[in-house]
Formats: structure tokens, C-alpha cells, sequence
């Protein structure tokens, strides 16, 4: 049995044609790829999502308690102070 060599190369014609075709496999990996980025970027930005909210509910409540207490230092006689346990009932 003997094998022939021969210089593949040089005996297959490249031939370059001005054809719109696409091959499809590329272009589905290409969709592929873009869906797993696209995925990556969403899980990233939910996480970040929550990051900042919890960071705007701590800014909000720390906003409400600093204008409470300074409503409380400003107007002492309007903070309601119940004493004794009979919420105003008379017998």
C-alpha cells in the first residue's frame, strides 16, 4: 500500500464570491455568546439593583430619624407622654 503525497493545499481553488450568504453555525454561535453576555450583564446588574436600594432605604431612614429627633428637641411641649396605665378613663 503505498500513500501518495501530495501538497493538499496548492491543489484545492480558493475561489472568493460576492454572495450575501452567511454561514448559520457562526452566526448562531454569535447569538449564543451575545445571550450568555446579555445574562452575565443582567446578574450583575441585579445585584447591584439590590446594593443600591438597600443603600436609599438606610439614606430614607436615616433622613425620617434625623427629622424626627429634631422635631422632638424643637417642640418638647407637643411629644404626647401617656402616665399611669388608664389612658385618660375615669371611673
Amino acid at each position: 500500500m503505498t500513500i501518495a503525497r501530495q501538497n493538499t493545499a496548492a491543489s484545492l481553488p480558493i475561489t472568493i464570491q460576492d454572495s450575501e450568504s452567511v454561514d448559520i453555525g457562526s452566526l448562531w454561535k454569535l447569538v449564543r455568546l451575545g445571550g450568555s453576555q446579555l445574562k452575565g450583564f443582567w446578574w450583575r446588574t441585579k445585584t447591584y439593583i439590590t446594593i443600591l436600594g438597600v443603600m436609599l432605604l438606610t439614606l430614607v431612614s436615616l433622613i425620617f430619624l434625623s427629622m424626627h429627633w429634631s422635631y422632638r428637641r424643637l417642640f418638647p411641649f407637643i411629644s404626647h407622654q401617656v402616665i399611669g396605665s388608664d389612658h385618660g378613663i375615669s371611673n
